[in-house]
Parts: C-alpha cells; sequence; structure tokens
C-alpha cells in the first residue's frame, strides 16, 4: 500500500469514529441545572412582623368608634330641659284673645289643646282645636331641646297657613319661663318681621303664652295672648 492512500484511509477511519461518538452522546441543551419556582410567600416571621401594625390599627379604630357612639348616645339623653316640658304635658282648656294692631278691640275665642310627651320624653307634641281671630282652626306644635345647639326650638304647622314657623329660645333657671324668637315674612308687605314668644309655667294646672311683635312705630307689643288651664 502507498503512503497517500494510508493517509486517506487514516483520515476516512478518524471521521468514521468522531461521527459514531457523536451520535452516541445525549443531546443537552442546557448544560445548567433547573433551580426551583421561587414564590412570594412571605415567611411566618414577616408575616407575624406585619400583622402587629394591622392588630394596632385595628384597635385605634375601635377605639374610636366606641368614643363616637357614646357622643351620639349623650347627645340622645333627655335631660333635665326635656323634663321641664313635662309641666305642659295634658289636656287643657285655653282662652285666648288677640288684637290687630296696638290699642286696638281684642278679639276673644276658646278652644281645646291636648299634649303628650313623644319618643321617650325627648318632645312634646301638642293639638290646638279651636278659634282664631272668629275662624275655626287646628294647629301642630311641637317642642323640644337640642342637646347639640342648647337651645330649645318650637315647631308649629296650622289650618291656616301652608308653610311652617320654626322658633328658638331658652328658659330661666327654674325652667317656668321659656323665651323664643323668630320672624316671618309679612304675607301684605312681603318683608321680614321679627317676633318674641313667652311661655310662662304659673304651675301644674295652668300655663300662659304670649306672642309679641314690633307694631307700626317699631315699639313691641303684645298681639296675642292665650291662657292653658288643665281639664284633666
Amino acid at each position: 500500500m502507498t503512503r497517500s492512500k494510508s493517509l486517506r484511509l487514516a483520515v476516512a477511519t478518524f471521521s468514521a469514529c468522531v461521527l459514531a461518538v457523536a451520535l452516541a452522546a445525549p443531546a443537552q441543551d442546557d448544560p445548567k441545572p433547573k433551580e426551583a419556582p421561587k414564590t412570594d410567600q412571605p415567611k411566618e416571621a414577616d408575616a407575624q412582623a406585619d400583622a402587629q401594625p394591622a392588630a394596632g390599627q385595628d384597635k385605634k379604630a375601635e377605639a374610636e368608634a366606641l368614643k363616637q357612639m357614646e357622643a351620639w348616645m349623650a347627645l340622645a339623653k333627655p335631660g333635665e330641659h326635656h323634663d321641664h316640658l313635662k309641666a305642659m304635658e295634658g289636656e287643657f282648656d285655653v282662652e285666648s284673645e288677640m288684637v290687630s294692631g296696638p290699642g286696638a278691640q281684642p278679639v276673644k275665642s276658646k278652644g281645646t289643646h291636648k299634649a303628650q310627651m313623644m319618643l321617650g320624653g325627648r318632645y312634646l307634641h301638642g293639638v290646638y282645636e279651636g278659634e282664631m281671630m272668629g275662624m275655626p282652626m287646628t294647629g301642630h306644635g311641637l317642642l323640644g331641646y337640642d342637646n347639640q345647639k342648647q337651645q330649645y326650638f318650637s315647631l308649629w304647622i296650622d289650618s291656616m297657613s301652608t308653610g311652617i314657623m320654626i322658633s328658638y329660645g331658652k328658659c330661666d333657671k327654674a325652667g317656668k319661663v321659656f323665651t323664643f324668637k323668630g320672624d316671618y315674612e309679612d304675607p301684605m308687605t312681603k318683608s321680614k318681621k321679627t317676633y318674641r314668644m313667652v311661655t310662662t309655667v304659673i304651675d301644674k294646672d295652668k300655663h300662659t303664652f304670649e306672642w309679641f311683635e314690633p307694631g307700626p312705630n317699631g315699639k313691641e307689643y303684645r298681639m296675642m295672648k292665650m291662657t292653658y288651664t288643665r281639664s284633666n
């Protein structure tokens, strides 16, 4: 065998061996070992640390809610001012007199008034049935004391109007004299007029109601007086 043939035979043999090794070896796309997937779950120690501030915030919110509830309960509780209204509870015969202006002759009329405390002693609701200036009239009144504003209020509606009259006031230390103030629009002049109402508890069986307002000269006069005498 010549030298050149021997060289070609050796090269062919080496190539065949390389090809055989390549075919026998397993495929390895990723030579690095795969890592276990990471999770976002916190460790138990971290979870406990996060829970402590949340628990503190919950307790603070509960304390604030309790404090707010106690404040509302205090406002809703009837007190001595509401007790003052009880003297006017019951059924009464009413005698009234009303004048159209200073020095005018009073027009007298009669009626009945039934009043009772309502909503756990918080308000005094009264119903008047009778006459006013010679005409039949039915009226509803509501008296109360606002613990928040620390003042009395009076609401009035009747069959001789379509609006509501709202007044605010106070009482003396003995809880016997109630003074309210308010204003209304004069239907003739369309101007605002002020008034003052005074309710005086004489005793458990009698009280009076008086209405004052400025006359044409600006001086206050008594336009109406009503006397309530217990009938039951």
